[in-house]
């Protein structure tokens, strides 16, 4: 808008001067117009009357008043070429009427003598004229290239500084296309780095669901815990790690109320600086509303003194008229030079501006990086505290898992006492079975007795019963060994019986000891239930805590976002005060450049007033000069009377009476018009003079103007640097009053409660966020399945379309073989006809084709159906090609015994069906061919399968037949030396039977089943 203001006033300042040169212009044109005016009738008033009756003298006086013309038409030209030269040139003329006009009263006073002289003397006067006015032409012609001269390069300097300016604005143009690129670089870090946050924040949550699943678990395994503890029994090293594992609580549930109040404290400081930033936000608003409001009182000073340095530079453009009409050449070259160095000042200034313009821009461009280097320090401790909140939850997970490792060690333990208990449960009931052990020895005695009364008897019967001797020895033995063995168990028993006694007492005592155990135990679990319940009530509080950790860890994760936002916001706040602070600065500089204006714009004016009281005193003396032109006039005129009254005078001759007092008269004229002419060449010197003093009086007085507006600048500079030191005593806070402590302090509270509602709508955008960003995952999981799917889709199609061309290039590879394999035998054909006449069997075989032609093209015709492939799958037979012999048999082909002389033992419908097709029409000598390519395309509703079938049943049969007569050549050797036609024949047919042509491609797949709606073949994905 500032732009558009001043473009506007420089467009009227612009039309105001035009209109203004365009009036000088024609004050101008009139003051010529009625200074000719004046001229041609004071010339002609002398002229009407004198009529006829002039003189050659009279001629010599108005032809310089008629030369004088050529001037004023250079004048007036001059002044429609260049209209500011318009009053210079006025000037000059006006020197040079003086000049003119001191001449002419030299000739007139030399007039006297000179009509005594004759019209030699007028002849060298106008000579004298015209080469004065010559001289004047050429000075005039100087003065007007000098003019041209000099507004071309005012010219050039004007485009020159709008070259200057066109660059500053295209630099203004590329800085701030910069400074938008740095943004938009920065804004685009900023929402990446907000992007990472949204993640980290995913993965927070992520997080804590799985700590909670864990809790979970945790809990769940708890009251498992709970209720194996029901059965179980503690024991005292469970009680000393409980209390350890308490005590170890106890410490961190201390750390983490202390980190808790840490975390308080800091909330509460960011809080302050949150505070302490907005009030200085707040008074960064209030200085930019005080510089914009100085700004804009500053463009309005601007404005007004754009507008007087409009007016002060049409004074200015007056002043320099008025004072190239009073200044000589010499002058004009001395002011372009100073308007030169002013140029070039400003030019120095603008480039020095330049250099400022860039030392702000790297200036920024440092600040910027340090801005960057901040958000990076940042980062890396959001991501170092990350880092610490994933140590605590592994050392957490390490804890329950110690715990959970303990428990499982207890519930063994536990179950190792219970099966102890139930063993000494069991002892007890062994010695009360053992002590009836001891009455085995008295029946062992009792049963020695008997048998020793046997023994007795035995003696006694010893010959009656030996065999129950025998048996009785065994038995003897037996029981001896049992007897050993009971001696051992009674031994043992003895020796236990001191044992059961030591066992009895230990019993006794760890019956007392259990009883003891028991009530203990009892106690324990009374203090187990009560340590549980306090390891419950525990960890419900570290649970409670953790919550409110992760709570406040939530929140000061928000207050860091939100701090983040804020020192962004900052940053931007600074980049707009630095930008403020810049614009101030040019602000400032364009005031002081303005109050530079301003201070010459004021000595310009004092100079315009130095120059407008000397105009005026131009004006006086312009207005005696034509005074005394006026009285010169009016001189001439009482001059040129008297010369008429001297010719008359002259002319009549009254007589010496008349003739003595004519010149009495005369010389009292003379001497009159002598005195005349004394005092106005004293009042020309006079003028003179006065003009040469005006002259002096003019160049002191710029000297001193010049003086004066160096000292005036010096103030200048020494106010604006006062003014400097005095802004920043100017701009220190002013005391704040109670009211007004009230009003901001319920504007902070008011600010405060919008930025909670902010910050809960935020929370549950983020949340929105988190959820749009899960849909979108499964959205991508989905269009990358899909994709994947195209993918696949592309490239079986491509194989299929490879395949398509592999079999294009098959098939053309297979018709360029047919042809070849057609021109061969229709060759072998034309040898066999010639062998067939040179060996005078052609009679007889054509008879025996022409009787069945018909069976052979059915024959041949069936085969090619039975050949013919069903929907793309081959035959059994498809690897053979169907001859062009129309033959299936694995007998030798008809040529082979022929060629050898002998003829076999075929029958003739085989040789019939063997060269029918072939010869059918042989009398003409050109069917043949014709007759292999029918044979060959005589099925038109086979396709492509088919032509493939058929080249490779012909190459198999070929290869065949080739193996064939190579086991026939080695016989047939001796008798196919002289014959020609038959080595041509056998060449033939070893080409034929060597085409590998067909074999050396690779054949497509057998198993290849076209699709029923798109080309190529069915894969099974």
């Amino acid at each position: 808008m500032e732009d558009n203001a001043k473009r506007e006033k420089i467009a009227a300042a612009k039309k105001k001067l035009k209109q203004f040169q365009k009036s000088g212009r024609a004050r101008s044109v009139s003051r010529t117009r009625d200074s000719s005016e004046r001229e041609v009738q004071k010339e002609n008033e002398p002229i009407e009357k004198i009529g006829r009756k002039s003189s050659p003298v009279e001629q010599k006086i108005s032809t310089p008043e008629i030369t004088n013309s050529p001037p004023a038409a250079s004048e007036a030209f001059s002044e429609h070429a260049s209209p500011n030269n318009g009053d210079c040139e006025r000037t000059t003329a006006s020197t040079e009427s003086l000049h003119q006009l001191s001449r002419q009263i030299n000739g007139m006073l030399l007039e006297s003598g000179a009509i005594l002289d004759g019209d030699d003397s007028t002849r060298s006067g106008m000579q004298e004229l015209e080469e004065r006015n010559r001289d004047l032409a050429a000075l005039l012609e100087k003065h007007v290239q000098t003019n041209e001269h000099l507004n071309a390069q005012n010219q050039q300097l004007r485009e020159h500084s709008k070259a200057l300016q066109d660059q500053l604005e295209a630099e203004r143009n590329l800085f701030h296309e910069k400074q938008k690129k740095d943004i938009g670089s920065l804004k685009e870090q900023l929402q990446v780095h907000i992007q990472t946050i949204g993640i980290l924040v995913a993965e927070k949550t992520e997080l804590q669901s799985q700590v909670s699943q864990s809790q979970r678990v945790s809990d769940q395994r708890i009251e498992e815990i709970e209720e194996l503890n029901g059965r179980l029994k503690a024991s005292r090293q469970r009680v000393s790690d409980l209390e350890r594992s308490l005590s170890t609580s106890s410490q961190s549930s201390q750390n983490l109320q202390r980190s808790a109040a840490e975390h308080s404290k800091e909330v509460e400081r960011l809080k302050m600086d949150l505070y302490n930033s907005k009030k200085h936000k707040e008074e960064l608003q209030q200085q930019t509303l005080e510089l914009r409001e100085q700004l804009q009182l500053k463009t309005s000073e601007n404005g007004s003194l754009q507008v007087s340095v409009n007016d002060l530079e049409k004074r200015l453009e007056m002043a320099e008229l008025y004072a190239q009409q009073l200044s000589s050449e010499n002058e004009n070259s001395q002011g372009n030079f100073e308007v030169l160095n002013n140029l070039q000042k400003e030019r120095d200034s603008l480039v020095e501006r330049l250099k400022q313009h860039e030392d702000l821009n790297q200036k920024l461009q440092q600040e910027r990086d340090q801005v960057t280097e901040q958000y990076q320090q940042y980062t890396e401790q959001l991501r170092h505290q990350t880092q610490q909140l994933t140590q605590q939850i592994t050392v957490l997970t390490g804890e329950r898992e110690q715990l959970l490792n303990r428990q499982h060690d207890l519930e063994g333990s536990l179950i190792e006492l219970q099966r102890k208990l139930e063993d000494y449960g069991n002892a007890p009931a062994a010695p009360a079975v053992e002590p009836q052990t001891p009455a085995v020895p008295p029946e062992v005695e009792q049963e020695l007795e008997s048998l020793r009364c046997n023994m007795a008897q035995a003696t006694e019967t010893l010959e009656s019963q030996v065999r129950d001797n025998m048996q009785l020895s065994r038995l003897l033995e037996e029981k001896e060994d049992r007897i050993s063995l009971l001696e051992r168990t009674v031994e043992e028993m003895d020796q236990r019986e001191g044992d059961q006694a030591q066992l009895l007492e230990s019993v006794q005592s760890d019956r007392t000891a259990l009883s003891r155990a028991l009530t203990q135990n009892k106690d324990l679990k009374g203090q187990l239930s009560e340590l549980q319940a306090g390891f419950v009530k525990m960890s419900n509080d570290n649970m409670e805590i953790v919550t409110r950790l992760q709570a406040e860890q939530h929140a000061l994760g928000e207050l860091q976002a939100q701090l983040a936002s804020k020192d962004s916001e900052l940053t931007d706040l600074k980049q707009m005060l630095s930008a403020k602070e810049t614009e101030m600065s040019q602000l400032r500089e364009a005031s002081q450049h303005l109050e530079k204006e301003s201070y010459q714009q004021d000595q310009i004016k004092d100079r315009l007033r130095h120059y407008e009281a000397q105009a005026q005193l131009v004006d006086t003396l312009q207005n005696e000069l034509t005074s005394a032109q006026d009285m010169m006039e009016a001189l001439t005129t009482q001059n040129s009377e008297l010369r008429t009254m001297l010719i008359k005078a002259t002319e009549i001759k009254p007589g010496n009476q008349s003739n003595n007092d004519g010149l009495d008269d005369d010389t009292d004229k003379t001497n009159a018009r002598d005195e005349i002419i004394q005092s106005l060449q004293d009042t020309i010197k006079q003028l003179e003079s006065e003009r040469g003093s005006m002259y002096e009086n003019l160049k002191e007085q710029r000297q001193l103007s010049d003086r004066l507006g160096i000292q005036i600048a010096d103030l200048n500079e020494e106010l604006i640097r006062k003014t400097a030191d005095s802004q920043p005593a100017e701009g220190e806070n002013p005391p704040i009053s109670r009211s007004e402590y009230l009003q901001l302090r319920t504007a902070m509270e008011m600010i405060q409660e919008k930025y909670l509602h902010v910050m809960q709508d935020k929370a549950e955008l983020s949340d929105k966020a988190d959820q749009l960003e899960h849909l979108v995952l499964q959205l991508q999981g989905e269009s990358e399945t899909i994709g994947e799917y195209i993918s696949l889709y592309h490239h079986q199609r491509a194989l299929l379309q490879q395949r398509e061309s592999q079999k294009n290039d098959y098939i053309a590879q297979l018709a360029g073989d047919r042809e070849q394999l057609q021109d061969k035998l229709g060759e072998l054909q034309v040898l066999v006809m010639q062998l067939l006449g040179e060996r005078s069997m052609l009679h007889s075989y054509t008879e025996e084709s022409h009787s069945s032609p018909v069976q052979g093209l059915q024959q041949h015709h069936e085969e090619k159906q039975h050949h013919r492939p069903a929907n793309g799958v081959a035959s059994p037979h498809d690897s053979e090609w169907p001859d062009y012999t129309s033959s299936e048999s694995d007998t030798d082909s008809e040529v082979e015994p022929i060629v050898g002389g002998q003829q076999g033992p075929s029958t003739p419908d085989l040789q019939d069906a063997h060269f029918s097709p072939h010869l059918s029409s042989l009398p003409d000598g050109t069917q043949p061919n014709s007759a292999v390519v029918e044979n060959g395309h005589g099925d038109g509703g086979t396709g492509d399968h088919h032509d493939e079938h058929h080249h490779s049943h012909y190459s198999h049969h070929h290869h065949h037949r080739h193996r064939h007569h190579s086991h026939h050549s080695h016989h047939e050797a001796e008798s196919l030396e002289k014959d020609g036609t038959a080595r041509k024949i056998l060449t033939l047919l070893t080409e034929l039977g060597h085409s590998h042509i067909v074999e050396q491609i690779p054949l497509i797949d057998r198993n290849f089943l076209p699709c029923k709606f798109c080309k190529g073949a069915v894969q099974i994905v």
